[in-house]
């Protein structure tokens, strides 16, 4: 049986040959390129290792690609409107996007929307799951990130608006990336921002 091959998957906001390139990790070479359009950034993820998507600059869609299929048919999702950020849960049940200030939450296996989460007051700028799947992390141009339960975005009683579970509020300008480490519930969290900083979070109490 032949070792997993180590890839890395990356797009491009600017190119008129390809949309995304996957690249063999120890030679540099480019084993395969998806075509059509244009990826916005931190908006590349895999689908349940069976599907590439990304959200077109500047457009109100998203691109996806069947990661097997060899003739590269491209599809698209309309959206509401233009996609900041855009993550798929590691057990590939739930798609999340950004557009604008709300983060919108989908269940992959029907297509339903689960929930529009609106507590961020400016565009959120990223979005990640922990490698569990249980939570996951917005970080927006309002300084702020939030952690996100699961369970608590997706609950069937719609007269009551999901909450964060924690607010991280001490970046002092609006924060540019962020990502989850291992763990799942006990991970630790790093935010990047404007303000020159990177801090860690502890996922679990939120302390800094």
């Amino acid at each position: 049986m032949a070792a997993p091959l180590e890839v890395i998957v990356s797009s491009d906001s600017g190119s008129q040959l390809w949309n995304s390139t996957v690249f063999d990790l120890h030679s540099g070479s480019s084993l395969l390129s998806y075509r059509g359009g244009n990826s916005a950034a931190r908006t590349l993820t895999v689908l349940s290792g069976q599907y590439l998507l990304s959200a077109q600059v500047a457009k109100n869609f998203i691109n996806v690609w069947e990661i097997q299929r060899k003739d590269q048919l491209q599809q698209k999702i309309v959206c509401p409107g233009v996609v900041t950020c855009l993550t798929a849960s590691p057990n590939g049940l739930f798609l999340t996007a950004a557009i604008a200030e709300a983060i919108y939450l989908w269940e992959v296996s029907t297509g339903k929307l689960l929930c529009v989460l609106s507590r961020h007051y400016q565009d959120v700028t990223c979005l990640k799951f922990t490698d569990d799947s249980s939570h996951f992390v917005s970080g927006g141009k309002d300084n702020m990130a939030l952690v996100w339960s699961l369970s608590s975005a997706i609950q069937l009683d719609l007269s009551h608006t999901p909450e964060p579970r924690h607010i991280l509020s001490r970046h002092s300008l609006p924060i540019t990336d962020l990502h989850c480490g291992l763990m799942g519930a006990q991970a630790r969290i790093a935010t990047a921002s404007l303000d020159q900083t990177v801090k860690v979070w502890e996922l679990s109490s939120g302390a800094l």
